[in-house]
């Protein structure tokens, strides 16, 4: 496994989230403003091609283009030797989408329900956007106070799986009074009531991690109501993003590996910083934070050992 910085996404299965379209510009561009690469996966997923990834991104398949056994065999591997996933569905599930992603999920206790979640009071603008203000305390929840989870689906974790090297739970959940949503009962779609259903999944499969939401919208800049600029979505994203990313397996890789963080930079030193990139004073955002720090600590500690 590679330790670049370096994100895949599947192209290989009519992928609704891709690096071109318009919708997910401020997506990408986050992604590339924060110093990653970016790459892509066509004609099929195969071991080899993954492990030129930290974190492959797989953005709701569509149109009946399956993810193969074989392929679910080498991400499941990828994971399992230290691969991070982000895996992205939508409203209706597998069956809305017509794709599989169940089949490849299930192995690590996690799966897309056939349903579209709505919430009679939490809302943006519209029941079908539920405000999502129901968290459980994670990396990834940590300064999140409510997030839009605009026409989406529900998730149902399978803790069966769980074993020494695999664990699953979910971080986020819908209203407990408000919420309801229209799910696929086999022969019909029905309305039913539901009580805090889980919308965004996490888990660890042997040195891997993986996360799992549905809902495509939480990654699209088009909409500035429930979109990446809504609420804290974007803050979630980032988030995510930082949890896959950081992975050290030894004491070695923790002194090695540079620790992936997203954090807010007041506007004036934002654009002194963006001013001396453009005069190539520094190669990145990176190297300047981290001689900032350096400088940093260097005077803390000479100001600790006089105080001595």
């Amino acid at each position: 496994m590679k330790t670049e910085f370096n994100i895949g996404f599947d192209y290989s299965h009519q992928n609704k989230l891709n690096i071109e379209d318009p919708g997910f510009n401020d997506f990408i561009e986050y992604l590339l403003n924060s110093d990653l690469k970016l790459g892509k996966i066509e004609a099929g997923i195969t071991y080899e091609k993954l492990a030129d990834y930290n974190l492959f991104i797989i953005g709701v398949p569509i149109a009946d283009s399956h993810i193969s056994s074989e392929e679910i065999e080498y991400l499941t591997k990828y994971v399992e030797d230290g691969g991070s996933l982000l895996i992205v569905n939508d409203k209706g599930g597998d069956l809305g989408n017509k794709n599989n992603l169940n089949e490849l999920t299930q192995n690590f206790g996690i799966k897309f329900n056939p349903d579209h979640l709505f919430d009679n009071k939490n809302f943006s603008k519209d029941i079908s956007r539920p405000i999502i203000k129901d968290f459980k305390t994670h990396f990834i929840t940590r300064d999140i106070t409510q997030i839009i989870h605009s026409n989406g689906c529900t998730i149902e974790i399978d803790e069966s799986v769980e074993t020494e090297d695999i664990d699953v739970s979910a971080i986020a959940f819908s209203s407990g009074e408000s919420a309801w949503h229209k799910i696929f009962d086999g022969e019909d779609w029905v309305d039913e009531p539901v009580e805090k259903a889980p919308i965004l999944a996490i888990g660890h499969y042997g040195l891997g991690k993986i996360v799992a939401i549905g809902n495509l919208s939480l990654f699209s800049g088009f909409h500035a109501l429930y979109g990446i600029h809504a609420m804290d979505n974007f803050k979630l994203i980032s988030n995510i993003i930082s949890w896959l990313m950081n992975k050290a397996h030894s004491q070695e890789a923790q002194l090695s590996q540079p620790i992936y963080v997203t954090v807010p930079i007041e506007q004036d030193l934002y654009y002194w910083m963006k001013g001396k990139l453009d005069e190539e004073r520094w190669k990145n955002v990176e190297e300047i934070v981290n001689f900032a720090l350096k400088v940093v600590k260097f005077r803390i500690r000479k100001q600790e050992s006089q105080e001595e």
